[in-house]
């Protein structure tokens, strides 16, 4: 799925530690070595963690009340392009939820599906309580050559690199694949936070009662 507004921006603070004289050699002899691995292409972090939910507010209660997350982000989902991008039945719909720790990186996205949930499922996939994806972020410039590598390695993915209209978000360019045990793996990449804000106010009617 995606993402919320509110993206890794947040800084991690603390002291820095000195590297040893082992560490700095290490990385002395291993330049050129690493110099040829920035010329390929990779993804990022993990953008954010999906997680399966039969209700909904017995989860944000024990997430954002109980935790102590902060909702960020709250959508609909089910379209025809999400349908064919991660392989779903078509006409299925449910709710996204983002939530997010005080550092910003890394998100929780609860999702609630119409699908019955199945008493024993294995791997976990849409309808089954749990983690269900894991979704890591990408250049756009980088999703086509992850896509096809992945392809060369006889990867099964669900659709080539494709475009999906988020509400309240906007435009995101992704894909999803099996890992060898079948865990659904998501490739996504995102628009940036000028973008998003952009999208809302082009396409967020106002508020007639005139509130937030």
């Amino acid at each position: 799925m995606s993402p919320s507004a509110a993206e890794a921006d947040g800084r991690r603070t603390g002291a820095r530690a000195t590297p040893s004289q082992d560490a700095i050699q290490d990385t002395d002899q291993n330049t050129d070595q690493n110099k040829e691995s920035r010329t390929m292409a990779a993804v990022g972090e993990i953008h954010h963690v999906a997680v399966n939910v039969t209700d909904m507010e017995a989860s944000l209660r024990f997430y954002r009340d109980g935790l102590g997350l902060r909702k960020t982000l709250e959508m609909p989902v089910g379209n025809p392009t999400t349908w064919r991008t991660m392989a779903l039945p078509e006409g299925t719909t449910g709710k996204s939820v983002f939530l997010q720790g005080p550092t910003r990186i890394g998100q929780l996205e609860l999702l609630q599906w119409d699908l019955p949930v199945p008493r024993d499922s294995r791997p976990k996939r849409a309808g089954d309580p749990g983690p269900c994806v894991l979704s890591f972020s990408i250049s756009h410039a980088e999703i086509h050559e992850v896509y096809q590598r992945l392809q060369d390695m006889g990867v099964h993915c669900y659709t080539e690199p494709t475009t999906n209209t988020l509400t309240n978000y906007g435009p995101v360019t992704l894909f999803f694949c099996d890992d060898p045990d079948g865990n659904q793996v998501e490739v996504i990449a995102l628009p940036t936070q000028e973008e998003v804000r952009a999208f809302r106010a082009a396409t967020m009617k106002p508020d007639p009662a005139g509130t937030d």
